[in-house]
C-alpha cells in the first residue's frame, strides 16, 4: 500500500500517522526516557528475580508441592516473578501514572484538544501492554538461560492466556486505584502500600503459613488466582487449568472497569489543575488586591 498521496498540484504528499499512533509513540518515548520509571517499573522485577533466582539456583531442579501441583523450584521462582512483574507494570505503574497525570493537569490539557478520550487512554494502555511484554520477555530470557527454568511447550499457550487474563484484570484495577491518592506526592506510597503486600501474599515466591483466616482473605484478592494460573501452567503435574481462578480474575476485571468508568476523573478535584498550589493562588490574589488598592 502506498504511503503517499497526491496533492492538489500533483506533488506527492506523505501520509501522516494517525493520532492514535502519534500518542502511542509519545507514550513510549516518555516512558523509556524516564530513569525513575525504568528503575522502579522495569528494573525492579528483574533485580528481584536475580536475587530470588540466585538464592534458590542450586535447588532449581527440586520438586515442590504447591496445592495440587508439583513444580520445580526454578519454575516456582519464575512463576512468582512473572506475576510480580505483571502486577508491577499493569497495576502499580498504571495507578501511579494516572494519579500523577491527573494531579498535574495533563489529562485536562488533552481534554481541551480535539483528541478523543479513547485515543488518549488507548495509547496509554497500549504502551503499558508493550512494556509488560518486554519486561516478561526479559525475565523469561534470564530464567531459561540462567535460572534453570524449564517450560513444557504444550503448556505455553495456557501460560500466555494466564498472563493475558492477568493484564486484563490488573490494568482496570490500576485505573480504579489511581482514584485513591489525593495528589501526586501520595501516589507512590499509597499504591505501593497496596501493591507490595498483595504481590508477596499471593505466594508466588515462597509459600507463607498465613493461617486459615488470612489465607481465605488472600484467596479472594486478584494476585492469588493469577499466581495459581501461572503455577499450573509451569507445573510438572496437577490440573492444567483452574476455572475458579479464571472467574475470579474476570470478576476483578469487571469490578475495576466499572469503578474506573463510573468515577474516573480527568482532573484532580483536590488539587489545582496545573496552575500552582492553593497557597500560591491565594498569594497571587492578595498581590492582585494590593495592586488594585495602590492604583486606587
Amino acid at each position: 500500500m502506498s504511503t503517499t498521496q497526491t496533492g492538489a498540484r500533483g506533488a506527492p504528499r506523505t501520509r501522516r500517522p494517525s493520532s492514535f499512533l502519534l500518542h502511542v509513540d509519545g507514550e513510549l518515548k516518555e516512558f523509556w526516557r524516564s530513569p525513575i520509571t525504568l528503575a522502579f517499573i522495569v528494573a525492579m522485577p528483574v533485580m528481584f528475580y536475580v536475587g530470588f533466582g540466585l538464592a534458590f539456583r542450586s535447588q532449581a531442579d527440586e520438586i515442590r508441592v504447591v496445592g495440587e501441583h508439583q513444580i520445580t523450584q526454578g519454575n516456582l521462582s519464575y512463576g512468582g516473578i512473572l506475576g510480580f512483574a505483571l502486577m508491577s507494570v499493569a497495576f502499580a505503574n498504571v495507578a501511579i501514572g494516572l494519579a500523577i497525570r491527573r494531579h498535574h493537569g495533563l489529562f485536562k490539557r488533552f481534554r481541551t484538544t480535539p483528541v478523543k478520550p479513547v485515543t488518549v487512554m488507548g495509547a496509554y494502555l497500549t504502551n503499558t501492554l508493550l512494556t509488560t511484554v518486554i519486561v516478561l520477555a526479559v525475565v523469561t530470557a534470564i530464567g531459561v538461560l540462567a535460572m534453570g527454568v524449564t517450560i513444557d511447550p504444550a503448556r505455553v499457550p495456557r501460560l500466555l492466556i494466564a498472563l493475558l487474563l492477568g493484564f486484563v484484570c490488573m490494568a482496570p484495577l490500576g485505573a480504579a486505584v489511581s482514584l485513591l491518592p489525593p495528589n501526586a506526592d501520595a501516589a507512590v506510597p499509597v499504591v505501593n502500600g497496596i501493591f507490595f503486600p498483595a504481590a508477596f501474599l499471593a505466594g508466588g515466591f515462597i509459600v507463607l503459613p498465613l493461617g486459615d483466616t488470612v489465607a481465605a482473605i488472600v484467596d479472594l484478592l486478584p494476585g492469588r488466582p493469577l499466581t495459581i494460573l501461572i503455577q499450573s501452567s509451569l507445573a510438572e503435574s496437577g490440573p492444567a487449568w483452574d476455572w475458579p481462578s479464571v472467574w475470579s480474575l474476570l470478576a476483578w476485571a469487571l469490578v475495576g472497569t466499572v469503578i474506573a468508568l463510573r468515577w474516573f476523573r480527568w482532573a484532580s478535584e483536590r488539587e489545582p489543575r496545573g496552575f500552582g498550589s492553593a497557597k500560591e493562588r491565594s498569594a497571587r490574589k492578595a498581590e492582585s488586591a494590593e495592586g488594585a488598592e495602590d492604583k486606587g
